[in-house]
């Protein structure tokens, strides 16, 4: 074939039918570099990057402006007169409700005057007198055995107080002759006659819950009251004296003689009683000494 090489359709000679657009396309007519896809023509400005965003600000600062002026549109609708007048007037509504109590009140200080004033409250009067009274402590709910020694929590104040005045008399006088400290023979009254208000106290005149163990009594000479038991029997007496005078030779003699040993120690007194057995009480001397403190009941061993 020599140097002349032949070429038919099928030996990938070019193909007329099968030229692309790029072929096709005048010379003036080339696709952008910078937007792919986009035809210009090549007399005319080309579009560029630079050019792109340079459009993007300018719209933009359009919009910029047009918010910036419905801004200031609607800033000067609001602080219009009509509205500061309706602001100024919900402000001296408020200024009526809540600092209407203001004291007028001046005091000069170093050639000014200074206004205290107060906030408004919500309570009443009734609400701040009752406010002010302090509350009583609420008393505990007593055995429902009438002849049971209570504690400090069981009796009221007033009731405390008015038998201390009354018995502590006695209770001093009992002291000098049979050596029983005084704050034991109040404390033991207080819990056993419940401050005088017992019915073993006001039928029996019997505040020490002091028993009967007679068998062979005189008709009055005692009561059955149940305490331990059923039957038990609690002497009577005429008056509440004649009950202190038997209750302060009771502990001066017998099994309670060995006490006097602690004089005037009513700590000692205390758990003494409990350990004798005075009553079967397990928290008995925790009673008495909790009357005495309370009430300062050792004062009266003076």
């Amino acid at each position: 074939m020599g140097k002349n090489k032949w070429y038919n359709e099928t030996d990938g000679a070019p193909n007329p039918a099968f030229r692309t657009s790029d072929s096709n396309a005048s010379p003036r007519q080339k696709k952008s570099n910078s937007l792919p896809g986009l035809f210009v023509n090549n007399s005319q400005e080309e579009i560029t990057l630079a050019s792109f965003w340079k459009a993007s600000l300018k719209r933009f600062k359009r919009n910029w402006l047009a918010l910036k002026f419905k801004s200031n549109r609607l800033t000067s609708q609001t602080l219009s007169k009509t509205n500061l007048a309706k602001v100024g007037v919900l402000a001296g509504v408020a200024y009526f409700f809540f600092f209407r109590n203001v004291d007028s009140s001046a005091t000069l200080a170093s050639g000014s005057s200074a206004i205290s004033w107060k906030p408004e409250t919500n309570l009443s009067v009734g609400a701040e007198k009752k406010k002010a009274t302090p509350v009583a402590k609420k008393v505990k709910k007593a055995p429902a055995s009438e002849a049971a020694p209570v504690s400090k929590d069981h009796m009221r104040s007033d009731q405390t107080a008015a038998y201390i005045r009354k018995f502590s008399g006695i209770a001093r006088e009992e002291m000098r002759k049979y050596g029983v400290p005084a704050s034991i023979s109040l404390a033991q009254g207080l819990i056993e006659s419940r401050a005088g208000s017992s019915k073993l106290a006001v039928n029996n005149n019997n505040h020490f819950g002091m028993k009967c163990f007679s068998r062979n009594c005189r008709k009055g000479h005692c009561t059955n009251f149940t305490d331990d038991t059923h039957k038990d029997f609690f002497l009577k007496f005429n008056t509440a004296q004649e009950s202190w005078k038997a209750h302060s030779k009771l502990l001066a003699a017998g099994r309670y003689a060995k006490l006097k040993k602690h004089g005037r120690d009513y700590r000692r007194w205390a758990q003494g009683l409990k350990s004798v057995g005075y009553a079967t009480d397990r928290t008995y001397a925790q009673k008495l000494i909790g009357i005495i403190e309370r009430y300062e009941l050792h004062q009266y061993d003076r």
